[in-house]
């Protein structure tokens, strides 16, 4: 499929799901599509991993001190759970930000890994950027063809997304793919270590603790986590709790203080400061602040 008639086909359901910044379903599991019509401020955003083929405008993701943009026919690979700054910097009401986000499966990751051959060594970061050849924007323009088509959809989709993960198995994003995949590498033993922080943000969590949970001395825990999020575990803790507490007090219902011991802070001053850093705002103002800059979809 072409890139124009791919455009047209995902602009045509975003409008049809009135889809705005943040990912909306699209009926074909683990699929869906962003759309946004204007350039937008950095807001938190936790990614599970995905692959995020952008048609048309350009994205900014931050996670700690490392920054990637991804503009059209470039795609975003990122393999752990991230708690991340993102912004859209190129967008308008003629050429929108357009993107196909797919959830990846780590079976089918493992699998493929077994049957391609390694031409790099496993090694990178946990996210980054690629190019988009013409087999991966041929077969997620056929992933989009299955919207609306349920029937198809039940036949064709596991195949289609079996071949989405054979071809960026030997794109440019493999070697971040099979540092995950190795069960015993440093890749794996850090994502695992990451999914204890996702599901217990709130806790105290002793890093010599994960560090020892991992398999790994303390200073190579910290240097490989530091390879795949581009932070330390307790920045990774503080920014995943920090995500929580901000949805918490858009959702209404909680205070600053509730909101703040609700995610693990036992100070709701530290919170505050904490809060305000993260996001440039107080926390009694995020609600406000949000309704007054949401872009109707």
């Amino acid at each position: 499929m072409q890139i124009d008639a791919l455009k047209t086909l995902a602009l045509r359901h975003a409008d049809q799901a009135r889809a705005g910044y943040e990912p909306v379903a699209t009926g074909v599991a683990g699929f869906s599509i962003i759309r946004t019509r204007q350039p937008t401020v950095l807001r938190p955003q936790i990614y599970q991993p995905v692959f995020c083929l952008v048609l048309q405008g350009t994205k900014e993701l931050y996670s700690g001190d490392r920054k990637v943009a991804f503009g059209a026919m470039q795609s975003l690979l990122v393999t752990v759970d991230l708690p991340a700054l993102t912004r859209i910097v190129k967008a308008s009401p003629a050429e929108p930000y357009i993107a196909l986000a797919l959830g990846l499966d780590a079976a089918l990751l493992a699998e493929m890994a077994d049957l391609v051959p390694e031409h790099t060594e496993a090694g990178g970061p946990g996210f980054g950027m690629g190019q988009a050849d013409g087999a991966i924007l041929d077969a997620m323009g056929r992933m989009a063809a299955l919207i609306g088509r349920p029937e198809a959809a039940g036949v064709l989709e596991p195949l289609i997304r079996r071949e989405i993960h054979y071809w960026l198995m030997t794109s440019s994003h493999a070697p971040m793919l099979r540092r995950i995949v190795s069960a015993d590498g440093n890749g794996a033993r850090i994502a695992r270590a990451i999914g204890t922080i996702r599901r217990d943000f709130a806790a105290r969590l002793p890093v010599d603790d994960l560090a020892r949970a991992a398999g790994m001395s303390l200073s190579a825990f910290h240097a490989h986590f530091r390879i795949m999020t581009a932070t330390t575990p307790l920045q990774f803790q503080k920014s995943l709790r920090l995500i929580e507490a901000r949805r918490l007090l858009l959702a209404g219902g909680h205070s600053v203080s509730q909101a703040a011991f609700a995610v693990g802070y036992e100070s709701p001053t530290q919170f505050s400061r904490d809060f305000s850093r993260r996001f440039g705002i107080a926390p009694s103002g995020v609600a406000r602040a949000e309704s007054g800059g949401a872009e109707a979809a």
